[in-house]
């Protein structure tokens, strides 16, 4: 890419490039990253796929696993949650820090 494509939605903060996703586990001490997408809202069974992920990794020995969230945009079904509203609640979740350990 010559330039970052952007889309002025009001999410063009939460698209970042290989690079900076890069810069930000790194900043965030991860020594392993795991990921999570959906088209949905984060719901309980979501969660707990998340968490007993994140368990499992400090199982084998990972000290710091840092999980990718990742909501799908682009089209989706007429009944579907908005992505901005999907995003939200995204943030929400890892800024309360929801699915770490107690």
């Amino acid at each position: 890419l010559l330039q970052k494509i952007t889309y002025n939605d009001g999410l063009d903060q939460y698209r970042l490039t290989p690079k900076q996703m890069y810069a930000e586990y790194e900043a965030k001490g991860a020594d392993v990253v795991f990921a999570f997408q959906t088209r949905n809202p984060t719901h309980a069974g979501h969660a707990y796929l998340m968490r007993t992920g994140r368990e499992r990794l400090i199982a084998k020995g990972y000290k710091n696993p840092v999980l990718w969230l990742s909501p799908l945009g682009g089209w989706t079904k007429s009944d579907d949650v908005p992505l901005d509203v999907r995003v939200k609640q995204h943030v929400a979740i890892l800024e309360e820090k929801m699915l770490d350990p107690a």
